[in-house]
């Protein structure tokens, strides 16, 4: 499955990650002139899912194409907010 995201402002849908097994509820976050993508993965289920993120540049560059795993352990899906300088993801567990 291919995760993608249509960026209105570029008027492009391009892939962020096209990682074997399913990627799921992305979510977007605008901070330091770039966007955070986060989403859940299943590209290592053992049956546990992970969280991934990418950052995407203004033009639509993704500057972490497939992402890099953050959080390794029973995730369900992230939250994520911006504050001035950090930031912030929740993450739901499968409990």
């Amino acid at each position: 499955m291919i995760l993608s995201l249509l960026f209105i402002f570029i008027n492009a849908d391009f892939p962020i990650s096209t990682a074997y097994l399913a990627q799921h509820y992305p979510v977007v976050e605008f901070a330091n002139n770039q966007y955070y993508v986060f989403w859940t993965d299943l590209r290592f289920y053992s049956p546990d899912r992970s969280i991934f993120g990418a950052r995407v540049a203004l033009d639509g560059t993704v500057l972490d194409p497939d992402g890099r795993v953050l959080i390794r352990d029973r995730t369900v899906k992230a939250s994520v907010g911006f504050g001035s300088e950090n930031i912030l993801i929740v993450v739901q567990d499968s409990c």
